[in-house]
């Protein structure tokens, strides 16, 4: 938390760039985490930027991010991913769930996956290995690159509002914002629940083909 801050305050724009862009290669930048924070930190009026142009620079990063992780997947394959994802914690078990997922519902994977952690970093370079045709991967993950960052920063800012809420008049907004917060953390678990649901029945379906074929 403390280096995104410092990394915002130093770098600006370019360091909100950077940090989506490696979520894709380095899955230990959490991009949600960086969103949210900058969001926060933008309406509490500690980071001078504008957020239009945050957006810009989250999306873009974002995008970016996905596009060389489409190219890594087209050039190099599934076995080159497989072989050396563990290095960035694409583990064989994350990548065939997701693969499975995929292959079953390509378009609808491509824009859910943006708002679940972990598959939104392995999807890109399961689009590249199927060769998905770029007329449909770019529109779809640059749309849902705009979806996502603005969602993520607007809900920085409004953690800040309610916290301010909070501190200055506890008795009267303590409850209320206790519940939005708790829905908007309930609304995400679902969500990634039902995916989660999804990639089990897929993977349960595989492994009784492949019995069954042996």
């Amino acid at each position: 938390m403390h280096e995104i801050i410092y990394l915002l305050h130093t770098y600006g724009y370019f360091a909100l760039y950077v940090m989506l862009l490696l979520e894709y290669l380095v899955l230990i930048i959490p991009g949600e985490t960086t969103l949210t924070t900058s969001g926060a930190l933008w309406k509490s009026g500690a980071l001078h930027l504008q957020l239009p142009w945050m957006i810009v620079a989250a999306t873009m990063g974002t995008f970016s991010g996905s596009m060389i992780a489409y190219a890594i997947g087209r050039i190099l394959g599934r076995p080159v991913i497989l072989k050396y994802g563990k290095y960035v914690f694409i583990t064989p078990k994350r990548f065939e769930q997701s693969e499975a997922l995929f292959r079953r519902y390509t378009l609808p994977t491509l824009i859910l996956s943006r708002f679940i952690a972990v598959a939104r970093d392995i999807i890109p370079y399961i689009a590249g290995i199927q060769k998905v045709r770029l007329r449909v991967f770019i529109p779809a993950v640059l749309l849902t690159s705009i979806v996502w960052t603005t969602t993520f920063l607007a809900a920085g800012s409004v953690i800040d509002f309610l916290w301010n809420l909070v501190r200055l008049h506890w008795k009267i907004y303590l409850l209320p914002a206790l519940i939005v917060i708790g829905i908007g953390i309930y609304g995400y678990r679902l969500i990634h629940k039902k995916i989660e649901s999804s990639l089990h029945v897929q993977s349960d379906t595989n492994e009784k083909s492949q019995s069954l074929e042996e």
